[in-house]
């Protein structure tokens, strides 16, 4: 079960990036040129691909895998303080969006704008504020691994098709956080002849 949710939500994640580009040519062409001019032989080159894990990063800021989630309190004391609240642990529980976290424009100028570049050097956003694998106990074991796999597998689409968007398709901001209604139609073009041989 947990290998087929970590590779459904590496295709979800992967489809809303290329729904991202369509709308982002001048991203999707600085990305594009990265990944074809860099030359992987061993995970240490993965490190090179700077502009591409940007991308990757903002995708799932603004369309993240989780929708919400859920934290019980264990009963150490018989109140806690939450703002100015006194609430009883032995019934609490906390609901929390990560699209909504991933939304606050305090923390992120233009929320809903696709910018791969906000991910500076300079940059980091607060703990707790930018979670797509979750964090502390219930952060994603394999969150290193479906970064290695979604760049490699960029990089093998990327340096051997052209990809050109169904004109069609339309994208809508409300199903980003879900599913598209009608996918992510892509046109994939060898970009060489030989490359079924």
């Amino acid at each position: 079960m947990a290998v087929y949710l970590s590779m459904d939500n590496l295709v979800k994640q992967l489809s809303m990036l290329f729904m991202f580009l369509k709308q982002e040519p001048v991203v999707q062409g600085k990305m594009v040129i990265e990944l074809r001019e860099t030359e992987i032989q061993t995970v240490d080159d993965l490190q090179r691909l700077v502009y591409t894990e940007k991308c990757l990063l903002e995708a799932m800021r603004m369309a993240p895998a989780l929708l919400r989630g859920t934290r019980r309190f264990k009963k150490t004391a018989t109140f806690t303080k939450i703002g100015k609240y006194d609430c009883p642990l032995d019934e609490l529980t906390i609901h929390f969006s990560e699209y909504v976290m991933h939304m606050d424009p305090t923390i992120w100028p233009e929320p809903k704008k696709f910018n791969p570049d906000r991910w500076s050097d300079e940059f980091k956003p607060p703990p707790f504020a930018y979670i797509p694998f979750w964090t502390g106990q219930r952060g994603c074991l394999g969150k290193h691994l479906a970064m290695i796999l979604m760049k490699i597998t960029l990089s093998v689409l990327c340096k051997n098709f052209d990809m050109e968007f169904d004109e069609k398709a339309t994208f809508d901001q409300q199903f980003a956080v879900k599913r598209q209604k009608n996918g992510v139609n892509i046109i994939m073009k060898p970009i060489s002849q030989h490359f079924f041989d």
